[in-house]
């Protein structure tokens, strides 16, 4: 109705504002879910896509932002979460009385209703994850436990002056590094040296893996010790200047002056 759009409208400064290229505002701490987000960004497009008594759906309710934000506008939400830890998260936010439905769990072989559709497509690569994320998040925040800003490691083995094995099994490749073959040995041993029983991190570049599939990383130990760096800088192993890479230009300066660098 006319009196609905009325109610719904948009001042000018906000259709300017809403429908500008970048939206700037303040973000959300990230204390009570994973994914908190400030109520301005569902504002916003509640208002812009949305008239008055409407109802919004929230497919992925979470803290419930979403919903509040359509309570405050005046429009009815209905939200889906299959977290149980979130319910007290969100009646707080919320707060009023909402409705809570729980849908019992059903018991449904997929693999046997999969099998009366009339076309099955079944991949012929079976193509699994490179990088189990619960072993390596590159930073990235998973689960709602709570994790230190870095991952350390230990060695579970040395392979070669480029390749360690971590003590969950992956095996991954120092940036940079070449190994040579005259000085192998005493390179194999200042790892071992350096490495045993230290806890390591891991940083990244651009690339990721090698023609191999071994993740590609720059070896830190615990106290910042630069692993890369100090094979090259004593001369036990040599820069790779075939590979493009970040600190690329200072590994080779450093192979031939022998200066820390780092």
């Amino acid at each position: 109705s006319r009196e609905i759009k009325e109610k719904s409208k948009l001042t000018t400064e906000e259709w300017n504002e809403y429908f500008y290229g970048h939206w700037n505002f303040p973000g959300e701490r990230q204390d009570k879910h994973l994914a908190m987000f400030p109520e301005e960004l569902p504002k916003r497009l509640i208002k812009m896509f949305s008239f008055v008594g409407d109802t919004v759906l929230d497919p992925f309710l979470g803290s419930g932002t979403t919903c509040l934000a359509a309570k405050n506008l005046n429009r009815n939400s209905v939200g889906y979460e299959i977290n149980k830890d979130f319910l007290p998260i969100i009646k707080e936010k919320v707060k009023g009385d909402p409705t809570i439905i729980f849908q019992e769990k059903k018991n449904v072989y997929f693999k046997k209703e999969i099998l009366k559709l009339p076309y099955v497509f079944k991949d012929p690569v079976k193509f699994d994850k490179k990088i189990d994320p619960k072993k390596l998040r590159f930073g990235s925040k998973i689960d709602n436990a709570d994790h230190q800003r870095e991952t350390y490691y230990s060695v579970k083995e040395i392979v070669s002056p480029e390749i360690v094995v971590l003590d969950n099994d992956l095996k991954v490749r120092l940036i940079g590094i070449k190994g040579n073959r005259a000085i192998n040995g005493k390179a194999l041993q200042f790892l071992n040296e350096k490495l045993k029983g230290q806890k390591v991190f891991l940083k990244f570049d651009a690339m990721k893996y090698d023609s191999a599939g071994n993740l590609m990383c720059y070896l830190y130990l615990k106290n910042k010790t630069f692993i890369n760096a100090h094979l090259i800088k004593n001369h036990l192993a040599k820069a790779d200047s075939a590979m493009n890479f970040r600190y690329r230009d200072r590994f080779i300066a450093m192979q031939k002056s022998g200066q820390r660098g780092f």
